[in-house]
């Protein structure tokens, strides 16, 4: 593995002056370099020599950090894996004695600078002969955030601040416990890309490294992994690690020989299902249950390994990139993924300073105390620091279990564009979406009666009628451009849907329109409302906006747009997103059609059922959090419901005395023939988006008369 290392042969002095008196004396790899310098000296404890055979699993991390091939290094492990001593301490000794460069290391805080200089930096650089013989004799070389050197090199342990990670120069900059850092460092960004910055002067022979365990929470309950390696979607360290060829540790069963990954979290354990188990831990004495769990099982064979085996099965222990796998005969097979981070993720089970009926037990009594008080800070910190997994809330989770399958959901026969014989009327609900990725995103639904619904189109409006580069049209930007708005006119409110009839189509009843957003929209939103009043088409539209309480109806009308002090002339309906979408995921959870269910056809893209189904879950005071990005169709539903509750249809008990565009289609007095929806279209008057502004009069200039004029 040398030859993805650093050459020493050409030394960091022969370029930079201050180690000028320095030759590295051979050249070693990061973990031999640390091996041969490194002692660790903990409190009451014996001084001695960092060794490999402890922590087998830190080997190629630490000489993946004298790569030549990869800029950064990603480390996602638990809490007593010895990532501090090996990454850092011996990273330093390594870099001291045999390939000197200016090092930081940032550690969360000052305080956690200052105790990490303290004791881990100091006691290492008292007790190893080596570290200690390159010290600087001058007592200004040697403070508690600087360490100097007599060959030249300076070591930093400073905090994440914009002065520490803004303006110097570093060779080699460390990151410990990332996830623990904020994610902004004073408006700069956050703080690893920050940190690397300061190395790129040294090209390849620079190296940035960020070791933590997960502290950021998983917060989408439906997330599944894409590829074996694949980490949940997260900041911090497994955002790193995502973007990184995504190491896995293996073991290698004895009695089937396959290879097995010792994975983050409790899987290898078999553990019964979290509700049998949160009633175990209850009832059970945990030490007595923390024994019947103590040992792992092979993921290929069944065979169960005793605790006594975790050090030779890490003895024996690989480091896999994503899309690379052994053979029984120990043969890789496959392609590994090539990106400039090398990213590393090992899971509690194979630490080493940590039992498994240790980590067993604290799993257990965190999970007793959640079960008996709801508090998951226990929970959420042995999952985080012990296990070396994300953590997801048990509310988040609960709320995943009892959301609607959209397996089953899916209708063949329903036709895009074609209302079903047995809808009444049609609506589309749009939502107006801002930023880099402007547009109108719009919904159709068949409404049938008692509020059965068939979706029937979904489509995007990205481009305006503006002229934009040559002959394309300028993206649309619902904030700035009022004439955009008019899209929504002529696509939307004015648009019709086929029947079984022939040559007859339905027209748009009522057209749902969010007014909220960036900066700009409200305002354009109410002029466009005040063009299509003039067209005569106000009835058909309906602007809504989110109300910012939880108690708010669940639907409230109410006059807005007028100047300061009068009333306005815009009717604006204030929504409890709540309610509507309780009332939404009661209609999606219904097994067979009827009222409140909402058949979805089967030319639906898989991005939409996850808007659906899986972009926001139910927490138990009745709230909707969003777990995912894209929401629209969740939201959008919700729209299609309001609009209901706008014409009365909730209270429409017999629907053949329903009004005339509710009626059965045949006899719908929304029904026109398109001969009539083309001249509909071509007789609308057209208002101005923007109203002119009235001619300005010439002023006429005032001449003072002379005092000496007559």
């Amino acid at each position: 593995m040398l030859d993805d290392f650093q050459h020493y042969d050409v030394a960091l002095a022969d370029v930079i002056s201050p180690y000028a008196a320095f030759r590295p004396p051979k050249r070693v790899s990061v973990s031999e370099g640390a091996a041969q310098n490194l002692i660790i000296k903990q409190t009451g404890g014996p001084a001695t020599p960092w060794s490999p055979d402890e922590t087998p699993y830190m080997v190629e991390p630490m000489n993946m950090l004298a790569s030549r091939r990869h800029e950064a290094l990603a480390f996602v492990g638990p809490a007593r894996t010895g990532k501090t001593a090996a990454l850092l301490l011996g990273w330093m000794a390594h870099a001291v004695v045999n390939d000197p460069g200016d090092m930081l290391f940032v550690q969360m805080s000052q305080d956690k600078a200052r105790e990490f200089s303290k004791t881990d930096i100091d006691r290492a650089l008292r007790h190893s002969p080596s570290l200690a013989e390159m010290k600087s004799g001058a007592s200004q070389d040697d403070t508690v955030h600087d360490k100097q050197f007599k060959h030249g090199m300076w070591l930093k342990i400073g905090w994440p601040t914009v002065s520490n990670l803004s303006g110097s120069t570093y060779r080699y900059v460390a990151f410990t416990d990332l996830d623990r850092m904020p994610d902004d460092i004073g408006g700069e960004g956050a703080p690893f890309p920050l940190g690397l910055k300061r190395t790129t002067t040294f090209m390849s022979r620079g190296m940035a490294l960020a070791e933590s365990s997960p502290g950021r929470d998983l917060t989408d309950p439906n997330w599944q992994p894409a590829t074996p390696h694949e980490a949940p979607p997260t900041n911090g360290i497994l955002g790193l690690y995502n973007g990184s060829d995504r190491r896995r540790w293996y073991w290698k069963c004895p009695d089937c020989r396959e290879w097995f990954e010792a994975e983050p979290g409790m899987g290898l354990f078999h553990l019964p299902p979290l509700d049998q188990l949160g009633q175990m831990v209850r009832e059970d004495s945990l030490d007595l249950l923390a024994d019947q769990y103590n040992r792992i099982i092979c993921s290929h064979c069944g065979a169960m390994h005793a605790p006594k085996l975790k050090p030779m099965l890490n003895r024996c222990g690989l480091w896999l990139p994503e899309g690379v796998r052994l053979t029984i005969d120990d043969d890789p097979v496959g392609e590994a993924v090539v990106a400039p981070t090398a990213g590393y993720w090992v899971g509690g089970v194979a630490a080493a300073f940590q039992s498994w009926k240790s980590l067993l037990l604290r799993y257990f009594t965190a999970l007793r105390q959640y079960e008996l008080s709801g508090d998951e800070e226990p929970l959420k910190n042995t999952v985080n620091v012990d296990q070396g997994m994300p953590y997801m809330s048990r509310l988040l989770a609960e709320a995943a279990r009892n959301s609607a399958d959209p397996s089953s959901r899916k209708e063949d026969d329903l036709q895009r564009y074609v209302i079903p014989d047995e809808a009444r009327c049609v609506m589309a609900s749009v939502d107006v979406q801002g930023g880099a990725n402007a547009r109108f995103v719009v919904q159709a639904h068949a409404i049938g009666p008692h509020m059965e619904q068939w979706l029937i189109d979904r489509y995007s409006i990205t481009e305006s009628a503006r002229p934009g580069v040559g002959e394309e049209f300028a993206p649309i930007d619902p904030a700035s451009y009022a004439e955009d708005w008019d899209l929504l006119t002529e696509r939307v409110v004015r648009a019709t849907y086929r029947t079984s009839i022939e040559g007859k189509e339905l027209q748009i009843k009522l057209a749902i329109v969010d007014s909220g957003g960036e900066d700009g929209v409200t305002d354009k939103a109410y002029d466009w409302y005040r063009r299509i009043r003039i067209q005569g088409y106000a009835s058909r539209v309906m602007l809504v906006k989110g109300a910012s309480t939880k108690t708010a109806p669940i639907i409230r009308e109410s006059l807005v747009g007028g100047k300061k002090g009068k009333e306005g002339d815009i009717p604006l309906y204030m929504l409890n997103p709540n309610l509507l979408k309780d009332a939404v995921s009661t209609g999606l959870k219904r097994q067979k059609a009827g009222a409140g269910y909402i058949h979805l056809p089967s030319w639906l893209s898989p991005a939409f059922y996850d808007e659906m189904f899986r972009s926001e879950v139910r927490l138990p005071n009745g709230v909707w959090k969003q777990v995912r990005k894209r929401n629209e169709a969740f939201d959008l539903a919700g729209y299609i419901r309001a609009g209901c509750l706008r014409l009365s249809l909730d209270k429409l008990k017999d629907w053949d005395k329903a009004p005339p565009w509710a009626r059965p289609l045949a006899e719908n007095s929304d029904l026109i023939t398109r001969e009539d929806r083309r001249e509909m279209q071509e007789n609308t008057p057209i208002a101005p988006a923007v109203a002119p502004a009235p001619a300005q009069q010439p002023r006429r200039r005032r001449v003072s008369r002379s005092p000496y004029m007559g």
